[in-house]
This record gives C-alpha cells, sequence and structure tokens, in this order.
C-alpha cells in the first residue's frame, strides 16, 4: 500500500477495531442468537425486562459507534484512496459477520421469512394468499407473530425465501435464521460493491466516503445483519438498476428495477422514473417511444411471469393492500389520530390522511417524473427526493429499517445534503426502539394518551424533528 495510505488505514483499523467490541458488548454477547432461538418471537425489550440500564446502553451504544462511523468517513472523504476499498469493504463484511450471530432483537420478519420459504419449498402453497398458520404440519409458523395473515412481499421473495429453506432444511429454526441473515448480507455486500463501482464513474473523488457511508452505517448493519431484513436485497436489485442505467442498458435496468419491487414493492415508484430519463437519452423520436414502450411491456411480462410462477395469482395481486390501513409512527398517523379529537369520527380521519397522503404524494412523484423529462440526467436526484419526502411525510406505517432506502441513495449521490439526511435520519430513527419498548411501558398513561397518539407523538418528535429541520433547511437553501 503506498505511504500516504498508511495512516488513514490505520485509523481506519482502530475504528473498526472499537467498533466491533461495541457490537460484540452491546449486542452480541447480551442477544446472543442460540440463547434465545427456542422462544422466538421476541425482541429487546422482552428479553431486557425492559429495565432502565439495557435502554441506556442500546442507545450509548449507537451513540458511540456514529461517532465512529463519522470519524471513519470523514478519514475517507479526506484521504479518497483508491488501495482502501477493499479495505473497508472487508472490515464492513467483519462487523455483519460477528453481528450476525445477534438474535433479531429489532423485528421479527425474518422470522416469518422461514415460515413463507417452508410453506412454498415444502407445501407447494402460496404465502402471499394463505398464511403459514393455516398449513397443517408446518414446523415453523408457530415462530412467526405474523403467522395469521399474509405479507406484503413480492414472489420474487417467496422463490428466495423458498430456496433457503430448502437448502437448510426443516431441522433448525437457527440455522435458517442464519441463513437469511447471510442472504441480507450478500445483497449488503452487493450494494457495497454497486455504489463503489458506480461512484467510481461519476464522482472518483469521493468512491471512497460513499463506499464507507454505505458499509459502515450502523443503522445498516443492524437492519440487515442482526435483523435480516429483505430491504436488502430489495436495495441491492434496485441499485444494479440504477448502475445499468448509468452504463446505458435500459432493459436490463428495467429487469434489475422489477425484480426490486418483486422482493418488495417500496421502489416501484423507481422505475417510471428511470426508464423516462433511459427513453429520453435516445431523444423523441422513435428510439424514445422504443425504449418506453419496450421497457414498460417488459416490465409487465417480469411482473406477470413472477406471480404466475405461484399459485393463485390474482388473488395475490389482491393482497397487496393486506395492511395498508395500518398507521404508526409517522406524520400521517398523528394527523389520524389527532383529528378524532376535534370530533372527526375514526373512519373519517382515515379516509382523510389517506386522501391527503395520497394527493401529497402524487403531486411530489408527478413533478419528479417532469423533471425527468426535462432533465434525464439528474434522475438518480429525483428518485432520492421521491424517497426522502416518502419517508419523511406520506408513509403512514413506518418502521427504522426503510430508512435503509434513502442510505443506499444518498450514497450513490456525492453531495453533504443526501449525507447529511440520511446519516442524520439513521441515528434519530433508533431511538424508536427505546421510545416504542421500553418508554411506553414505563409511562403508559402518558403513551397510550388518546388513543396512542401520546407515544406516536413522542417516537415521531424524537425521530423526525432534526430530519425535518435540517432538510427544510436544505430546501429553503436550494442546496437539494
Amino acid at each position: 500500500m503506498d505511504a500516504p495510505a498508511r495512516r488513514p488505514r490505520l485509523a481506519l483499523l482502530i475504528a473498526f477495531c472499537l467498533s466491533l467490541v461495541v457490537y460484540l458488548v452491546a449486542f452480541v454477547l447480551p442477544y446472543n442468537l442460540f440463547a434465545y432461538i427456542d422462544d422466538a418471537p421476541i425482541d429487546l425489550p422482552v428479553v431486557s425486562g425492559r429495565a432502565h440500564l439495557p435502554a441506556v446502553a442500546f442507545l450509548a451504544a449507537f451513540a458511540a459507534l456514529f461517532c465512529l462511523y463519522v470519524l471513519s468517513y470523514r478519514i475517507c472523504r479526506r484521504h479518497p484512496h483508491a488501495a482502501l476499498a477493499p479495505l473497508v469493504l472487508l472490515l464492513g463484511l467483519g462487523l455483519a459477520a460477528a453481528l450476525a450471530f445477534t438474535y433479531p432483537v429489532g423485528a421479527g420478519d425474518v422470522v416469518d421469512y422461514v415460515g413463507h420459504g417452508e410453506e412454498v419449498a415444502y407445501f407447494g402453497m402460496n404465502p402471499l394468499v394463505v398464511p403459514p398458520a393455516e398449513i397443517d404440519g408446518a414446523v415453523f409458523a408457530r415462530y412467526s407473530a405474523f403467522r395469521y395473515v399474509v405479507p406484503n412481499y413480492g414472489p420474487l421473495w417467496m422463490w428466495v425465501s423458498a430456496a433457503v429453506v430448502r437448502v437448510l432444511g426443516r431441522g433448525s429454526l437457527a440455522l435458517n435464521l442464519l441463513g437469511f441473515k447471510a442472504v441480507a448480507i450478500a445483497a449488503y455486500a452487493v450494494q457495497s460493491v454497486l455504489i463503489y463501482k458506480m461512484l467510481k464513474r461519476r464522482a472518483p473523488d469521493v468512491a471512497l466516503g460513499g463506499l464507507l457511508f454505505f458499509a459502515w452505517n450502523p443503522l445498516i448493519l443492524y437492519e440487515f445483519a442482526v435483523n435480516g431484513h429483505n430491504d436488502a436485497t430489495m436495495m441491492a436489485l434496485a441499485v444494479l438498476g440504477i448502475l445499468l442505467w448509468e452504463m446505458d442498458h435500459p432493459f436490463l435496468m428495467v429487469v434489475a428495477l422489477t425484480c426490486s419491487f418483486l422482493v418488495k414493492i417500496p421502489t416501484a415508484p423507481l422505475l417510471p422514473l428511470f426508464l423516462l430519463a433511459a427513453a429520453r437519452r435516445k431523444g423523441t423520436g422513435r428510439a424514445f417511444w422504443a425504449t418506453l414502450i419496450g421497457g414498460g411491456a417488459l416490465a409487465v411480462g417480469v411482473v406477470g411471469l413472477a406471480y404466475l410462477s405461484l399459485p393463485e395469482p390474482l388473488a395475490a395481486l389482491a393482497n397487496l393492500s393486506e395492511r395498508s390501513g395500518l398507521y404508526t409512527h409517522s406524520l400521517p398517523a398523528i394527523v389520524k389520530l389527532g383529528l378524532p379529537l376535534g370530533g372527526v369520527s375514526e373512519e373519517a380521519a382515515s379516509r382523510a390522511v389517506r386522501a391527503a397522503s395520497m394527493v401529497a404524494l402524487g403531486g411530489w412523484y408527478a413533478v419528479r417524473v417532469w423533471r425527468a423529462w426535462t432533465r434525464p440526467g439528474e434522475v438518480l436526484r429525483h428518485a432520492y427526493d421521491v424517497v426522502l419526502f416518502l419517508l419523511l411525510f406520506v408513509t403512514p406505517w413506518f418502521q427504522p429499517w426503510y430508512v435503509t432506502w434513502l442510505v443506499a441513495l444518498a450514497a450513490l449521490r456525492p453531495y453533504p445534503t443526501s449525507s447529511g439526511q440520511a446519516g442524520l435520519l439513521s441515528l434519530t430513527v433508533l431511538g424508536s426502539y427505546v421510545i416504542y419498548g421500553f418508554v411506553w411501558f414505563w409511562y403508559p398513561a402518558v403513551g397510550s394518551w388518546a388513543n396512542w397518539l401520546g407515544i406516536n407523538l413522542i417516537a415521531v418528535a424524537g425521530t423526525f424533528a432534526l430530519p425535518w429541520t435540517y432538510t427544510i433547511w436544505a430546501w429553503l437553501r436550494r442546496d437539494l
């Protein structure tokens, strides 16, 4: 390694060692996967007995990790040596591998994946239509908290789940959880490599910083390596699609972005933006229409084949809205819970908030579509803006791991505002685990006030106050 890279390399190694110690002491050792596997599904508050010390330790650990993360990011921005990239990736993978042996105390979704995979692999049935609890002889359904409802995932994820459970068998829940964590970590590695490759094409001087911004982000590592969320796979395919757009392969891009939302639907709005931008590169004549219509037809064909690969495809499509009426931890939830205090019925409040959210998102999205038409070369910025607006203002059922979508897109954009928004939201959203899991039970009267409006106000203020302020400041400065 070149002499100028030796000092930043040493600094990164020290930051890695300190981070690893924090992860081991705060997560892997106290919440070891094998110690709690027989009690699944459980979460951090249950394991810790909702005591004060574990809650404080959780927050303190992430505070320390984010400090080390910011320092490491600044090192990479100041010393963007390409020779450091393999080290950054390998050390990130080391942190992820260690965290994989933590029980998924943040969410039970990965336990659900095992049940869905068993249903497809061993019973030949469609989990998007038949809940795992209705399958006689299912081994893993009893571990799932959502075994009586169908998931909102896509058919491609059902096949990924089936492949994992088929390979690992039905003898061990722990082994299957590690299998799904391995899928998430592999997808995390793919995202890291693709992010670095795209930044090397667009902005080589910030490629190393962008790689570390994603690969060492504590929220990314926690949600993928600990909780094993399929958002990692969804975003790996989305980032692949964006890179294919950058390389001017529009039809391969369509396949990748379509497969992304066939894992999980939130990336669906990205496809029209990038397809329109890809078509606009061809001009406005026959090549434009061939790309636009051909890409749209290809996407429809891939979606059709994916759903037809499972039994009862039409019923599966109808179930996409199964959880659309849920509200929590969001601005729409605050408005929906607050309107009844003014005499509005709960049903009317729900309809009004849903309509307002759709109109707001539709208007915001329409502007981004227009900008993709007029400025197709800036489509990544438009996609980032859509996801940012979705998370900050209109997602009714908000979860901490949704922020991983924004982190990946921010890593691709070498702008301080993007990294500031995504990094800040990554930090503040982790506090919601303590708010909902601990504070609510410490102060039940406050949290349950006005049909849970109290706890939602606390969580929304703790999560979004700083990101909202930062984003509005950036918009006023027109620094988007």
